[in-house]
Order: structure tokens, then sequence, then C-alpha cells
């Protein structure tokens, strides 16, 4: 089997997100032809893919070296710099694409998210605000300005993003959720059930309103402790910090009911209210 046959196999096993026959074939096409820049980068993104992000870059750079301008790559290379923690880097690879295409909604979306990273939400929002009017529907560039508002400490600027994609889209689970988490912030247990109670109708094991329910109710008081949050337990059980949110929630179960709404242990238990993460 010649270079070209390892080559089309291992990108045909990267478009159905086989990514260890890919690695394994386009691995082997680069050993008979090291120069076959299509291999490389579609190896770059099988190791990407597969999360093995450190070995991903020096892909990457190894096409770039060859094709400085390659568009998808400085696309993918700002994304793994991002996943790696490199807001900086990710960045400026963002940058060099945007001299070309200055009106771009992915890019300036990734461009806000880099900025976010680096601590600089009014530069993030105006790259937003750009994307937005390119892309209007977009469910993560209103979900990143009402971030870029949270950052700020602009409650009311981050309930109207989030309700304007919700005028939108009705429909987005994802964004009631968000309001939801706002409406709980702001002293509305309640108001905030009620909408957890209606995503969980039609989702059932929708993670962040399992978890934002449970957060709810112990705030509101007067319900099974432990069956609400053995619930959180089962359904959410891969999301970050869970152990500590449960701390919180038991040192909230304490108080007396009519106690919990206005204390520091409500704060703490609300302020950890899960928002879905948005994908680079």
């Amino acid at each position: 089997m010649n270079a070209m046959s390892f080559s089309e196999m291992g990108l045909s096993a990267l478009k159905r997100r086989q990514f260890d026959a890919a690695i394994n074939m386009l691995r082997q096409a680069l050993g008979e032809d090291a120069d076959n820049l299509e291999a490389r980068f579609g190896l770059a993104r099988a190791l990407h893919e597969k999360g093995s992000i450190t070995e991903a870059l020096g892909e990457y750079r190894t096409v770039l070296q060859s094709d400085e301008g390659h568009e998808d790559c400085l696309h993918h290379i700002a994304r793994a710099l991002l996943q790696k923690g490199d807001a900086r880097g990710a960045l400026n690879h963002v940058d060099i694409i945007l001299r070309n295409k200055p009106t771009d909604p992915h890019f300036l979306t990734l461009r806000a998210q880099a900025l976010l990273e680096l601590d600089h939400p009014d530069d993030a929002l105006s790259s937003l605000q750009t994307a937005a009017h390119h892309n209007p529907g977009s469910e993560d560039i209103h979900r990143l300005m009402a971030e870029c508002y949270r950052v700020n400490e602009d409650r009311e600027g981050e309930r109207r993003a989030i309700e304007q994609l919700l005028r939108i889209d009705p429909r987005s689970m994802t964004a009631a959720n968000d309001l939801a988490v706002i409406d709980l912030r702001d002293g509305h247990p309640m108001t905030a059930f009620e909408t957890y109670e209606k995503i969980l109708a039609q989702i059932p094991e929708h993670p962040e309103a399992t978890l934002n329910r449970a957060i709810a109710l112990t705030v509101m008081g007067g319900m099974d402790h432990q069956a609400i949050w053995d619930r959180v337990t089962e359904v959410c059980s891969d999301m970050d910090g869970l152990d500590e949110i449960r701390a919180l929630a038991d040192a909230l179960a304490k108080l007396p009911d009519e106690k919990r709404k206005e204390s520091p242990e409500a704060e703490a238990l609300t302020a950890r209210a899960a928002l879905a993460k948005i994908a680079y």
C-alpha cells in the first residue's frame, strides 16, 4: 500500500471520527512521504480531536512551516492553544486570519474567547457585537456576550443578552438554563426552579438543570435534601467540583428554611450554579 492510499484511508477515518485509526494510517502515510501536507494536517486534527493537544500543536506548527497562511490550520491551532491555556498565542493566530477576514463571525467569536481568557471583557464584547451583526442568530455569540457582562458584574446586561437569545430561539434549553441561573443569583429561586422543571420535563437528564434545580430547592428548603442530591450525583457525575458544591449545599441545609435565602451560605451555593460550557 502506498502513501496515497494510507493518506486517503486516514482522512476517511478522520471524517468518521475514528481517531485512532486515522492517526495510525496518517502516520504511515507520512512515513512514506513526510511532505504530504494534507496527511500532516489530518494527523494534527485527529490528535486534536482525540485530546492529544501537545502532539497536535506540534503537527499544526509543522504544517504552518510549509504553509504559513493555511487558514484551517491557523483556526485549529488557535482552538488548541485555548484548550491548552495559551490564550495569548491563540489570539495571535486568530488576528492573522482576521487581517484578511475582518468580519468573519467565527473567527471574531474565537478572538473574543481568547480576550475573555486574558481578562479583557470589553474588547471581547466589541468583537462579539461585530460577530453578531454578521451572524445574528448564534447561541454561542449571545452567551459569550452574557459572559462579558457577567465578568463586568453587569447583571442587567447579562440578562438582556440571554433574553435576546431567547427571543431569537425560544426553544433553547441552554439559554433557559442561563436565564434561570441569573434568577438564582438575583435571589429568585422559585422562578429559577419553575424554569428547571420545564427543562427537565423535556430533557430529564439535563446535567446543568438537574444541578441547578437542586440548588434552588436547597435555597428554598422544605424538601428531601438527600434524595435531591442523590439525583444530582446520578446525573451530574462528570461535572467538575461536584463534591465542593455538595458540601456547600449540606452547609446551607443545616439552616432553618426561613433563614436560608439571604444567608452567606445561599450566596456561596448559588454562585456555583452551572452554565453549559461553550466549546472553543
